[in-house]
């Protein structure tokens, strides 16, 4: 019996010039997949909800390049995703301690460990913390961004959908509207 194949849609035979596969369309980075599929193997059985990916105008970026993605999982606190995100090597992780999912990036190799936290709340300036929570009864101390050289991504989720505004500050040291669940289940 001979296989079934399907031919590749000519539209979708090269990217265009900005790496888009059709308008506004890019397909992630290959790192990205892999990133999601370690979230997904850790917290087996629980739905993976994408919150943002690909954003063309988000410029200097991860995003932009198809590289990070905002998540959420299922049942899963969002310290304990961004505590499996940090183990993971050359990943960039966001934690957004008054938001509803944690950032994943993609680093070049050798980068090590990438990490910060924003604790800015729905579209607010971001405002990085060294540590959180803050130290009882003292509010978090702020930091400047953790790393100048990194690239910015500073983008606003709507407070009535449940998501909060973020600035994403990049350190070396140690959706859009809609969410796309991915079920991890089997």
């Amino acid at each position: 019996m001979r296989p079934l194949s399907a031919a590749r849609p000519a539209a979708l035979a090269a990217p265009g010039p900005r790496g888009e596969i059709a308008p506004q369309v890019k397909l992630v980075d290959a790192g990205l997949v892999t990133r999601m599929q370690a979230i997904a193997r850790e917290f087996r059985g629980k739905k993976v909800h994408v919150i943002s990916g690909y954003r063309p105008q988000s410029d200097g970026s991860h995003h932009k390049l198809g590289k990070a993605m905002d998540v959420r999982v299922d049942g899963v606190a969002n310290e304990r995703l961004v505590a499996f995100c940090r183990s993971l090597s050359d990943t960039g992780c966001g934690y957004y301690p008054n938001s509803s999912f944690v950032h994943v990036d993609v680093r070049p190799r050798g980068t090590g460990h990438v990490y910060w936290i924003d604790a800015s709340g729905p579209g607010e300036r971001a405002r990085y913390v060294a540590a959180w929570p803050p130290p009882k009864g003292s509010p978090a101390a702020e930091i400047p961004r953790p790393d100048h050289a990194a690239p910015t991504d500073e983008h606003l989720h709507d407070a009535a959908d449940g998501k909060s505004g973020h600035g994403v500050g990049e350190s070396d040291r140690d959706v859009e509207a809609s969410e796309t669940p991915v079920d991890t289940a089997g």
